[in-house]
């Protein structure tokens, strides 16, 4: 990973990824909270009583985690504009395996960005970080979400039944998973 520089990504139409920092926890607060409702059936960290306090200590562990090389997260953001939020949630480097998770605010859904984003965090974990293995975890019910990885050729590689807690209710995890020998870049 890289030597404490930040990373950006110009996404396209004015959509960029950066990683968030602590003068973004207002937007970081006000996007969630604007999202409450579509964030918390599948995310867990989407607690009833979200507050900046949160959203600062997220953006605190985030930045710890990059500094750790555990995790590397990123803002989605239109202008100053916290839209969502994308990234590598673990990195196994025995493995060289990560995974991707990612959000989007309603009302920028369908528009490509997710998709997009995705390609350009695909392309550098296999390219830069040199990854050999990406998977995607997302609950069988987050039909927007499981279109990602099939999109870009993942494999489901399984069903985890009733193992993650959302929103009070166990929900079934499918498990996508691409290897860098399958990805085409430009596909």
């Amino acid at each position: 990973m890289d030597n404490g520089a930040e990373i950006t990504f110009e996404v396209e139409d004015g959509f960029i990824l950066r990683q968030i920092r602590p003068e973004d926890a207002e937007s970081v607060y006000k996007g969630v909270m604007a999202n409450y409702g579509h964030l918390r059936e599948y995310m867990h960290w989407m607690v009833p009583d979200y507050s900046l306090n949160h959203a600062k200590e997220f953006i605190d562990a985030s930045i710890k985690a990059a500094e750790d090389k555990t995790l590397l997260g990123f803002g989605i953001f239109k202008g100053p504009e916290l839209v969502g939020s994308i990234g590598f949630v673990n990195f196994d480097y025995a493995a060289r395996r990560t995974e991707v998770g990612y959000w989007i605010d309603k009302s920028y859904e369908g528009r490509g960005i997710i998709s997009r984003s995705c390609r350009l965090l695909i392309d550098y974990a296999f390219k830069e970080l040199r990854m050999n293995r990406i998977e995607i975890r997302c609950s069988t019910e987050n039909y927007r979400s499981s279109a990602i990885p099939k999109r870009f050729g993942f494999t489901l590689e399984g069903t985890l039944r009733q193992s993650e807690m959302r929103n009070g209710r166990l929900h079934d995890f499918a498990i996508y998973g691409l290897l860098a020998s399958e990805w085409k870049a430009d596909g």
